[in-house]
């Protein structure tokens, strides 16, 4: 998902220059919190997004979990829609905020945005893990050896 550094606005509503400038925003894919978080509660060192360490759950546990980051999912897609509506809301308005505020939300929105599929992921991952205990068993299996 690009957005645009860029907003400009129609000439009706526009500031006196025409234009709001944003520089651009540093938006990247490195590990986000919830990534870093994930790895560390599975004992992960590596950006795998199988969520090796989840398969020593039970399959009641997986099913917890799955239900639990589909839920989170829904969640920060609920945030983003808001906000979007927000936004929407505010440019049939007329009323944009700064240059500063529009990239605290285009941040935001982003970090929303992984987020929600990080934890769809998760889901996913939870939710085949309980399904399919013979593959489970055999990576937890691996995840178990000793690394030496």
């Amino acid at each position: 998902m690009s957005l645009p550094h860029v907003v400009e606005e129609s000439e009706e509503s526009a500031p006196e220059n025409g234009r709001i400038l944003a520089a651009p925003h540093p938006l990247d894919d490195s590990p986000s919190s919830l990534d870093r978080l994930l790895h560390l509660l599975q004992g992960t060192t590596a950006n795998s997004l199988a969520d090796p360490g989840i398969t020593v759950l039970s399959p009641s546990q997986l099913d917890q979990l799955t239900l639990s980051a589909r839920r989170q999912a829904e969640h920060c897609q609920d945030g983003i829609l808001l906000v979007l509506d927000l936004l929407q809301g505010m440019l049939d308005n007329g009323a944009m905020p700064d240059a500063a505020t529009m990239r605290r939300l285009v941040r935001q929105l982003h970090d929303q945005f992984h987020d929600q599929q990080r934890w769809h992921s998760l889901a996913d991952n939870a939710a085949y893990y309980r399904d399919h205990t013979q593959v489970a068993e055999r990576i937890a299996a691996c995840f178990r050896a000793p690394h030496g």
